[in-house]
């Protein structure tokens, strides 16, 4: 994994794995019935920069600091500050409204990638992708319909943010795609576990605030950090050294499919037949942003 940068095709494939992986936070929510939001990102965030951590000492070895040092700080910052933005403003979107709003919104993510790559990548999106980005939306609103309000301003403005993070940060790795952008990760998960360890005073009136833990919770957390953040946003870094950024947002839409399958399966919640058309749709919208444009050019020849 520490390798050059990959084709387009591979690409993709990392960027799928590491879409597999964030699907299964759904799976792992549910092994956590008595923690709340805070509480979850802020050991999440820990063991997920534990194992980056350990990844990179594995890999680099004792040139670890180096490839810390070797990040510009701008780009470090952004990182760390998208990753935990997202996290924060994620689980407190949730607090102000409902789930389905706060997916709906989060389906702008990729037609925010198109609208900030030409301005930071130089990468003007396709047609297709344009096209895909907006049938996804589509899908995630089919989906989310039936669970689907308004809620308050304060709450609409706190959730698009959400996707304006993950935006930022997929452009971010695309525009530093030459450098290895796993160490910026890394520090983004300890900020997130000193944040949402303090904001569980704050917000979720815990006495030892998102810290406070039951040992068993901390172990299953220790396994869905890697798992479920660190091994998939390993990929996603590498992903995004050949995939152009909406559609890496628009192939990381796919979570919103894949989470309910897992926990179909994993434990018997049955998808809503909206689910399985908005699914549908999605997974249209997906294959359009990958061979879309390579499909139009062979018919413009």
């Amino acid at each position: 994994m520490g390798g050059g940068r990959p084709g387009f095709g591979t690409g993709i494939i990392y960027v799928l794995i590491a879409t597999f992986g964030w699907s299964l936070a759904g799976v792992f929510v549910r092994f956590l019935p008595g923690l709340d939001g805070w509480q979850i990102n802020c050991w999440r965030g820990f063991w997920m920069s534990v194992f980056l951590l350990v990844y990179l000492v594995a890999v680099y070895g004792k040139d670890t600091a180096a490839k810390f040092r070797e990040i510009p700080f701008p780009a470090l910052l952004a990182t760390a500050i998208f990753f935990t933005g997202g996290s924060t403003l994620y689980v407190t979107s949730l607090t102000l409204v409902g789930t389905a709003t706060v997916s709906v919104i989060g389906a702008l993510s990729p037609i925010f990638a198109g609208v900030l790559s030409p301005f930071f990548n130089n990468e003007r999106p396709s047609l297709a992708s344009w096209v895909a980005a907006f049938m996804a939306l589509g899908g995630v609103g089919i989906i989310a319909w039936d669970g689907f309000g308004a809620g308050n301003m304060i709450g609409i403005l706190v959730a698009l943010l959400v996707p304006i993070s993950f935006a930022g940060q997929t452009v971010t790795l695309r525009r530093y795609r030459a450098i290895d952008m796993v160490p910026a990760i890394c520090v983004g998960g300890f900020v997130t576990f000193v944040l949402a360890g303090l904001m569980g005073y704050v917000a979720g009136g815990h006495a030892g605030g998102g810290f406070e833990v039951p040992f068993g919770s901390v172990l299953l957390l220790a396994l869905m950090g890697p798992l479920q953040l660190s091994i998939p946003l390993i990929f996603y870094a590498k992903g995004a050294k050949a995939v152009p950024a909406v559609t890496l947002a628009l192939v990381s839409m796919l979570d919103v499919v894949l989470n309910p399958l897992w926990t179909w399966i994993g434990v018997g919640e049955v998808p809503s037949n909206s689910a399985y058309i908005g699914g549908a749709v999605i997974i249209g919208a997906v294959l359009i942003s990958i061979f879309g444009e390579r499909w139009m050019q062979r018919r413009s020849v």
